[in-house]
């Protein structure tokens, strides 16, 4: 039997029904604790479950003429893999919260509940996969099974709860959605606004995740990983539905205009551009396809300069890149280049940017990040409360102490209660979550965001400005960003907030008087003292890893040498930064808050980066040529052709890397023109012969390698210094060798004796040629026996023979 609507099971009888409800109790409170699900995001699988969509909820903001109706529209999926029958929902609503504690807790989905309708049937079956759509509509005001019994104004706790048979006799709760609705009056009834609205300025987040791989070079096209971007930039694309919705729903000359910033990331604006103008993406198997987004990117751009026209825009760092982690990371360069991003903005959307206001990510600084920024335009910090030492619930703007005595910037603070409202992740940084916001839960985030704004204006009131901040990647479509406006609208006519403009600290400095670093008394608080950051642990946790940021710095490194060796030729007039600075963003990619808390994503995106690094540093090469060369002499050339297919002229180093016995001449300091290539002929000095290799490497000064090393086989014919001296040595002994036995051999004739080198000649036959014997190797010169003697020259007396043993020898 199936309960009839208006009944969760059939009727039992009454001398069985208190255990029986005893049971039930248990038993549904064990179901609740096994099986009651939280929402899974889009795609995600769990088993026999069902997930809630809600698109719709009218009004958003019940007053006087919102009518008695509370009408609720979406869709129920399937996201297990069994089917559900006999789907059945109502509505549960909880007390109007009294305390901030109990409006946190209701948004932590931890409200009890006090008044419920009648189940409605809504589904007979949902396969898995399956989809159905409902509507459920209640009054507001009745007491009945179909109304919710709101009896006076209030923010108000509600539950979408859905019941449906997994099998027979299983009957289990098999969905939940809990928001919050602000009602100000009771319809038909005037509502009684504060004493003082509440000032609000509202952020407007225009930041995706990173997509362009390769950004447009001279000779190199524009690259995307992938086309999802050409989606998010058509129309009822995300992006595209924010643009139009501030447009239509808040003009820069309307109240509510006057009090929104637009808040954009350069590298969205720069992929826009570049996809504009035609692009391809890289797919899965690395090939190559053209792009489908090109006039959806150029529409969105062409939107983007009418609405940003007048109002307040703020620049976040390129690729909403995470700035504490480059600091810690030990790359002050990189995070004053990723703040650079505003002057790009103004030039591609003609209109001025607040460079003055930082917004970190997770609204959360360290103290050595907020000392570098003293070499930045930036005055203004827009920090979640939690990162500062400011006191308990306040809001007011405080000074931020820093290393330096003169820079004090003021952090203006974000509403931790209205941020954390509109952020469907709970209980993050405010800031929002620097993820893209879960699919299907716009709706609820909206109302929730809307009644902390009307807690905050009647309950929780502060004298200072509520800084509303969504999450980053708010994902809402166009229905839901127009809700949120409606509903600021409504809360601005009733007279619960007043939208003001984000104050101007310079302005500020003129009209009050400030500090040197810009920071006005009044605007900063009362208290004179600098507050000190507190860095959250759970930001700390989520940072872009070291080991990462390593990998970056050692590319930025190779991007900072080629724009070191690069030089503007006149005739092309290309500025070198055009060409380094892209490779630069390209690597702030892999430091996007997108990926915090994502190791493997910023890793990868690092990787394409130097890929890409590695291809422009290619543009400078050895061309190609036959590499097998013959040296004929000791001293030859060796002919080297460097390419250069970048638009700037740039300095390099050959190396040449030799085998023992070659040297090669260092040329110096090169430079080879852009788009064009030069011969070069270092001399070489060649003291061996044979065949070996060379290998010749182009570097710039501080050592990176540009283009691939090339490798010669070298066959070399010469004589080295070494052989040849050797062989002259050898030469000359030979030649004295050969002058000294003719001359012993002319002195052996002329005595009449025999030729000493006569085979067989014996030592005594030696010894009478040469009567001197002995005394002729003493190196003393000896007379010649044969020349005329002086007249008063004895003759040497005559010369005994001797015999072995004769004492005369001795």
């Amino acid at each position: 039997m199936s309960p009839r609507p208006g009944n969760a099971f059939p009727r039992v009888p009454a001398r069985v029904r208190t255990p029986l409800r005893t049971a039930l109790v248990l038993v549904v409170g064990a179901l609740l604790t096994v099986l009651t699900p939280v929402v899974p995001p889009a795609g995600a699988q769990s088993d026999g479950r069902i997930s809630i969509d809600v698109s719709s909820v009218t009004p958003e903001v019940v007053r006087e003429g919102s009518g008695k109706t509370l009408r609720i529209s979406g869709a129920l999926y399937n996201t297990g893999g069994r089917p559900v029958s006999d789907l059945q929902m109502r509505l549960e609503r909880g007390e109007p919260r009294a305390t901030r504690a109990s409006l946190v807790t209701a948004l932590r989905a931890n409200a009890t509940t006090s008044t419920r309708t009648h189940f409605t049937t809504v589904a007979e079956r949902i396969g898995p996969g399956q989809r159905s759509r409902f509507e459920l509509r209640v009054e507001l005001t009745g007491n009945g099974p179909d109304g919710l019994g709101v009896d006076r104004p209030g923010v108000y706790p509600l539950l979408l709860n859905v019941n449906g048979d997994l099998a027979p006799r299983r009957r289990a709760r098999v969905a939940t959605e809990r928001f919050m609705l602000p009602v100000l009056s009771l319809p038909g009834r005037s509502a009684t606004p504060p004493e003082q609205s509440t000032r609000i300025t509202t952020l407007i987040p225009l930041v995706d995740r990173p997509h362009l791989a390769q950004e447009q070079l001279p000779g190199r096209p524009t690259i995307l990983t992938d086309d999802r971007l050409a989606t998010t930039l058509a129309p009822g694309g995300r992006l595209f539905e924010l643009v139009r919705s501030v447009s239509e729903k808040a003009p820069a000359d309307s109240k509510l205009g006057e009090g929104i910033c637009l808040v954009i990331d350069p590298d969205l604006i720069v992929t826009a551009r570049a996809m504009a103008g035609g692009y391809q993406v890289r797919g899965e198997d690395d090939e190559l396809v053209a792009g489908s987004g090109a006039e959806a990117a150029k529409r969105w751009l062409d939107e983007l300069r009418d609405t940003v026209r007048g109002r307040c825009v703020i620049a976040l760092p390129y690729s909403d890149a995470d700035v504490v982690a480059l600091t810690r990371a030990g790359l002050p360069d990189l995070l004053r280049g990723s703040l650079d991003g505003g002057a790009l903005v103004e030039r591609e959307l003609g209109v001025r940017v607040r460079e003055d206001v930082l917004w970190p990510a997770d609204g959360a600084l360290d103290g050595a990040t907020a000392s570098r920024l003293a070499d930045t335009p930036v005055r203004t910090v827009l920090m979640h409360p939690e990162s500062l030492a400011a006191p308990a619930g306040s809001l007011e703007p405080v000074r931020v102490r820093t290393d330096g005595r003169d820079y004090t910037p003021t952090a203006r603070l974000v509403d931790p209660l209205v941020a954390d409202a509109l952020n469907p992740a709970r209980g993050q940084q405010a800031g929002g979550s620097t993820g893209t916001a879960p699919v299907g839960d716009g709706t609820p985030s909206v109302l929730n965001g809307l009644s902390a704004l009307a807690f905050r204006s009647t309950v929780a009131t502060v004298d200072s400005t509520t800084l509303v901040a969504p999450p980053r990647r708010w994902d809402l479509d166009g229905d839901e960003v127009d809700g949120f406006l409606d509903g600021l609208k409504a809360l601005d006519e009733a007279g619960f907030v007043r939208p003001v403009p984000l104050p101007e600290e310079s302005a500020a400095k003129r009209d009050e008087g400030g500090s040197p670093s810009g920071t006005s008394a009044s605007a900063a608080g009362d208290s004179a003292s600098p507050v000190a950051l507190t860095y959250p642990g759970s930001s700390a946790r989520r940072e872009i890893p070291r080991s990462v940021l390593d990998d970056l710095a050692a590319q930025n490194y190779r991007v900072g040498q080629l724009f070191g060796a690069s030089e503007r030729e006149p005739a092309l007039n290309v500025d070198p930064a055009s060409v380094t600075t892209p490779l630069r963003n390209g690597l702030l990619h892999g430091a996007s808050s997108a990926w915090r808390g994502n190791e493997r994503a910023a890793a990868r995106w690092v990787e394409i980066a130097a890929r890409t690094v590695e291809g422009v540093l290619n543009g400078v090469h050895i061309a190609d040529f036959d590499w097998q060369i013959t040296l004929t002499s000791s001293n030859s050339k060796i002919p080297v052709t460097v390419r250069n297919d970048l638009p700037v002229n740039v300095r390099f180093r050959l190396h040449v890397d030799t085998p023992p016995g070659v040297r090669v001449d260092d040329l110096g300091v090169l430079r080879v023109p852009a788009n064009g290539s030069r011969p070069f002929l270092p001399e070489t000095t060649v003291e061996r012969s044979g065949k070996f290799t060379v290998d010749v490497t182009l570097r710039t000064e501080g050592g990176t390698k540009l283009g691939q090393t090339r490798r010669m086989r070298v066959d070399s014919n010469a004589y080295g210094t070494v052989p040849v001296i050797l062989t002259v040595t050898g030469a000359a002994l030979l030649v004295l060798l050969s002058a000294r036995r003719i001359v012993r051999r002319f002195r052996s004739r002329g005595d009449g004796g025999t030729d000493p080198s006569t085979p067989g000649e014996s030592e005594a036959t030696a010894e009478e040629a040469n009567p001197a014997g002995p005394e002729a190797s003493s190196g003393r010169e000896i007379p010649d026996g044969d020349g005329p003697r002086a007249a008063d020259e004895e003759a040497p007396p005559a010369e005994e023979p001797t015999a072995d043993g004769d004492p005369r020898r001795d």
